[in-house]
Formats: C-alpha cells, sequence, structure tokens
C-alpha cells in the first residue's frame, strides 16, 4: 500500500497530493461519491469508520523510501480526516509526521469543531477547509443540522473553525461543492472575509432545480469582483465549467 498517492480524474482537482487516513466516514452525507468510488455498500462505508490498516507505519515507509517532502498533501479523498463521534487521533499523527518530513498539508472536513484540536500544528504554509454545499436554514445556529449531512458537524461549527484558522495565519478555503442552495453560497461569498480560497462545483449524479450556467456565471463574477478587492483565489470545477459553456 501507498497511502501517499497522485488524484487522478475529477479528484485531481482537490490536490496533487492525497492521502486517507480511514476505511470510512459516518457523516452519511446523501450525495457522497466515495462508496462508489471504493465499491463499498453505503451501510459498510459509514458504519465501518477505522484507520486504514497500518496506514501510519505504510506512510513513514513510502516517505523514507521515495524521499517525499516539499509536497501539499490534501487529507483526504474519500473519507473525513475528522470522522464526528470517531477517534481521530491517527489523524494528529499523520500530520505530524508529514510536517516533520517536510511536507504541508491540506485539511477538508465537515467537522469543525475536532479539526481545531490540530491547529497547533499547522502553519501558514498548510491549508484548512471545509465543505460547505448552501443550505436551506440558520447555519448561525449551532443547532441547525442540514438533512443533506446528518451525522456531519454543524455549519455553525464549521464556520466557526475556519474563522478561528484564519485568525491562527493559517490558509483558509471552501469546498463549495456540491452547492444544493446556491443562494446560501452567494450570500456566503459576500460576506466572508476570512475565506482565501473557494472551489466551487456543482451537484453530480443527482436531481437539481438550479440553473448552473447562470449560477455558473454569477459565482464566477462574484469571485472574481472579490480577488481584483481582495485577493482571494478560486476557482471553478470542471463539471460547473462545461455546464457554463453550453
Amino acid at each position: 500500500m501507498k497511502p501517499i498517492y497522485i488524484p487522478k480524474g475529477a479528484a485531481k482537482e482537490y490536490g496533487d497530493y492525497a492521502l486517507n487516513i480511514y476505511t470510512g466516514c459516518p457523516h452519511e452525507c446523501f450525495y457522497c461519491f466515495a462508496p462508489r468510488v471504493l465499491f463499498k455498500k453505503k451501510q459498510e462505508f459509514h458504519n465501518l469508520v477505522e484507520p486504514r490498516k497500518n496506514i501510519f507505519d505504510e506512510t513513514i515507509k513510502q516517505i523514507e523510501k521515495e524521499s517525499i517532502t516539499g509536497k501539499l498533501i490534501h487529507l483526504c479523498f474519500s473519507c473525513d480526516p475528522y470522522p464526528k463521534g470517531f477517534d481521530s487521533s491517527t489523524t494528529r499523527k499523520i500530520i505530524k509526521l508529514l510536517k516533520r518530513s517536510g511536507n504541508n498539508v491540506q485539511v477538508l472536513t465537515k467537522n469543525g469543531l475536532d479539526a481545531m484540536r490540530d491547529f497547533d500544528l499547522l502553519d501558514g504554509n498548510d491549508w484548512f477547509g471545509i465543505t460547505y454545499a448552501g443550505y436551506d436554514g440558520n447555519v448561525s445556529d449551532n443547532n441547525f443540522i442540514p438533512s443533506e449531512e446528518p451525522n456531519a458537524g454543524t455549519p455553525h461549527d464549521r464556520l466557526y473553525a475556519l474563522k478561528q484558522a484564519h485568525k491562527l495565519g493559517i490558509k483558509t478555503w471552501v469546498s463549495a461543492e456540491p452547492v444544493i442552495n446556491e443562494a446560501d453560497i452567494l450570500s456566503f461569498i459576500e460576506c466572508a472575509d476570512y475565506v482565501d480560497m473557494w472551489k466551487v462545483g456543482k451537484l453530480n449524479y443527482y436531481q437539481s432545480e438550479v440553473n448552473w450556467y447562470k449560477f455558473g456565471h454569477t459565482v464566477e463574477n462574484l469571485l472574481k469582483s472579490k480577488n481584483r478587492i481582495y485577493g482571494i483565489n478560486f476557482y471553478i470545477k470542471q463539471s460547473l465549467r462545461k455546464e457554463m459553456e453550453k
């Protein structure tokens, strides 16, 4: 097993290198692609959540053998590095290892509160990110749990963690993919002054009432404006870009 790998296809849009720490994820997001990618049944993927066998030792072995250093490594693609309700101490060990070997990490999570535990390991060369799909509800209410992501951390907690990371000088990013509520995404982009990078993509494989052509051009124009004024970076995912070109 080589834990650190170069993503292919759509996964490449997340980063140049990636590492998946756990066998599954308990968040049960309705749009989750991972069971399909891993050829697992949804029940198995959401219920069997543990560190992949020998993940830490195999990562050490690969880093030493291939002299992997100076890379930005995405955590994680097919799982969440902070599965809510489960022991995520292996994530802390992996981050320590990657940093010690001269690499940096790009975290993406839906569990902001647990993720903040490891902020002491991150610096200005690392990225902390959250998934934010846009929601039909009051995200400022910590009791609001989107039905689309029933077991994940609340949007309130994710935004709080993002703000704390920004205050600490850690680079911050938002994966607005899949977009569920486009109006909420646009509102968030308009007011957020603590996000350094946006990656925006459409909802795939499921029916949606979003006009992707209109939304794509609207969100790109908004992000271009934010870029000119504040220097915020952004990336439109290829699936959304194709809809914009129709």
